[in-house]
């Protein structure tokens, strides 16, 4: 086994996790092979000293959680090189965010860390790998949570590298390790048949108990991590409630944005009462959520609000089928008499109108029957008014750091707070309103009308739906106008891209798009190359001068050979022409009967005057020559480019090599 591993150096490994997120779109195994080979020129100045093996969780059939991921191997037997990579993916689709809110904030799944292990086994069996090959661990997000977990229920890894990423979860620690889970519950004196039980222990103890288990099982050394202090994820991993960071020395985090102080100190004063409240609304989905997957959960979610997840595509589609309805066809009156057109207008619009009285009362119906589900919501919006009622009420101290930070002005400020308010205001309208037949349930002695009530208390909740429906709308638009741009700024703190320029801010060395662009002053003005687009175009360029040779030889073997070897063939034939005719002039007797020479004529003697005329062919030579100047001059100017980069960066940067080692 190697000592050093070939992807330790942080460019290298940060730049290649972010390259795996393109395998889950499409990319080739052997277009990430020439990727990873770049990547590795590009930050080494040397060739990739391995044989290069790759396999993909798109492959698998066994793993049955969203989990994504790229297995690498590296092999050279001369150099002893013998090391794994498992590159886990970050968060990427719909069942990824869904896994983050009841893997990760609720604790209740670890499926995803699971399949690691399963992924690391499958990948060892394709790659045919012994027993002293290093395993070594990359991850960004969700997919350091992954990696750390599969750390520490199996221990395989030698190494784990994380950027900006989730921390392990000691809920989720508890939910997936049978060991851990028995010890807990021996410890803190917690019913075996109550799983939720750990939920009310206090926070600090159970992760302090949780640490001291993690560091007797695996070596916490091993395991290196890069974090942002302005990604809002870690703000989020250090101020609530049961994520721990290890080693503890990952607690502190790298400036990537100067501009902005991140959201630690406002994280830091959110109350873990709130956390645990959230917790525990949400419980009953997370455990549908284990047992029933997706539809599970959500079949919860809807039982607890009373909302169908498909009420705002079924209100869609209502009011296209009312827009149908009322539409009607035209019916052309000319071909009938005057006398009798108002009458078929009439009888052609009643017909109309009765055809449509079954489809009328049948969308009657379901519009009753979606609007008795938005009854239902509004009588179980309690939660979510709370959490607005929470956000409106905290909403200056909220957004008056992000004022102080940076991120915002204070009109933009104001402006948020006021759509708030509005957004509020709404809300407890529609909360507030009390249906009468609500009233009549607990109160039924009320009901003196036989229910004809009803049917004014309905139209008067349809009529508030519609006036703060808009009112809704409009403040939720507008919040999301005042807070695209602040929040497109913090989330791209979350980057691999953000943090890799700011661990190259003083060298001269970005990335966009993973690639390297240099930058330097010279002759007192910056300048800016991006290296891997330019090294692509040199060689690019090389091939295109290099085909169109070939093409211009082939062009001047064709010349030679269909056009002027043929006239020199046609020349010869007609020469041979000539000469039959001067040896054998009789032979062409019947020529000189057809003349008008006199009756009786012999052919006696043919002289011919050869002289061949026709076009001047151009000389091969000397056109071949034109266009090979022409692809020379493009040469040189490929090759001028690459001696003026590596002149002004090769000192610095071993472009030169990076030039030689890319071809």
């Amino acid at each position: 086994m190697a000592t050093d591993e070939l992807l330790k150096k942080d460019e290298v490994w940060l730049r290649i996790t972010q390259l795996e997120y393109k395998m889950k779109d499409g990319m080739s195994k052997e277009e990430f092979e020439k990727e990873v080979r770049r990547i590795y020129i590009e930050e080494t100045g040397e060739e990739l000293p391995a044989d290069m093996k790759v396999y993909s969780s798109n492959e698998s059939n066994i793993i049955k959680s969203d989990y994504d991921g790229t297995a690498i191997y590296f092999e050279n037997e001369e150099k002893g090189i013998n090391q794994l990579y498992v590159v886990s993916q970050g968060s990427n689709d719909s069942g990824d965010w869904l896994y983050n809110a009841i893997g990760l904030f609720q604790g209740k799944d670890a499926s995803q860390a699971m399949d690691v292990e399963i992924f690391l086994e499958e990948a060892s069996d394709k790659f045919g790998v012994d027993e002293d090959v290093a395993i070594i661990g990359l991850g960004h997000s969700l997919a350091n949570n992954n990696n750390l977990m599969s750390q520490v229920l199996n221990n395989h890894f030698d190494s784990v590298y994380g950027v900006n990423g989730a921390q392990i979860n000691v809920y989720q620690l508890y939910t997936a390790d049978a060991e851990f889970r028995q010890i807990v519950n021996q410890n803190f004196n917690l019913p075996r048949t109550d799983k939720n039980a750990i939920y009310t222990l206090s926070p600090h103890e159970f992760e302090q108990f949780a640490i001291e288990y993690i560091e007797e099982k695996i070596d916490t050394g091993s395991i290196y991590q890069l974090r942002s202090i302005n990604d809002p994820l870690f703000a989020l991993m250090e101020n609530t409630r049961g994520f721990l960071t290890v080693p503890i020395d990952a607690k502190e985090g790298i400036v990537t944005n100067k501009n902005y102080a991140g959201l630690s100190p406002l994280f830091a004063n959110l109350p873990d009462e709130e956390i645990a409240k959230w917790q525990t609304i949400f419980m009953p989905a997370a455990d549908a959520y284990v047992t029933d997957g997706v539809d599970g959960a959500l079949g919860v979610l809807e039982d607890m609000t009373g909302l169908k997840r498909t009420v705002f595509d079924d209100v869609s589609e209502l009011q296209a089928d009312f827009q149908k309805l009322m539409e009607s066809e035209t019916i052309d009156l000319d071909e009938y008499p005057a006398f009798m057109r108002g009458e078929m207008a009439r009888s052609h619009a009643l017909g109309q109108v009765g055809a449509k009285i079954p489809q009328a009362f049948d969308l009657l119906s379901k519009a009753l029957t979606e609007f008795d589900h938005i009854k239902q919501f509004q009588r179980n919006i309690g939660p979510i008014i709370e959490t607005v009622q929470g956000l409106n009420d905290s909403a200056e101290e909220v957004f008056g750091y992000l004022v102080e930070a940076g991120y915002i002005d204070e009109a933009s400020k104001d402006n948020i707070v006021k759509e708030l308010n509005g957004l509020t205001e709404s809300l407890e309208i529609l909360n507030d309103y009390e249906h009468l037949e609500d009233v009549y349930k607990e109160y039924p002695h009320l009901m003196r009308d036989g229910g004809s009530g009803l049917l004014g208390s309905d139209l008067a909740f349809l009529l508030l739906l519609i006036e703060h429906g808009e009112k809704l709308s409009g403040h939720w638009q507008a919040l999301e106008k005042e807070l695209q741009e602040v929040m497109s700024e913090i989330g791209h703190s979350h980057s691999i891209h953000e943090l890799l320029n700011a661990l190259n801010a003083e060298n001269g060395v970005s990335y966009f798009n993973n690639e390297m662009i240099l930058s330097t002053q010279h002759g007192g003005e910056e300048i800016r190359v991006n290296l891997s687009t330019t090294v692509e175009a040199y060689y690019n360029g090389l091939t295109i001068v290099e085909q169109q040779q070939e093409q211009v030889q082939a062009f001047v073997r064709l010349y030679e050979n269909e056009i002027v070897e043929d006239v020199e063939t046609r020349k010869k034939v007609l020469v041979q022409a000539f000469n039959d005719m001067e040896s054998n002039p009789k032979g062409y007797q019947h020529l000189l009967n057809k003349s008008h020479a006199p009756v009786g004529s012999r052919m006696e003697r043919i002289v011919v005057h050869d002289q061949i005329g026709g076009i001047a062919l151009p000389e091969g030579p000397v056109w071949e020559a034109a266009l090979v100047e022409q692809l020379e001059k493009q040469r040189t100017f490929l090759e001028k480019m690459r001696e003026g980069i590596e002149e002004i960066f090769d000192e610095e940067y071993n472009v030169a090599a990076i030039f030689t080692l890319s071809g």
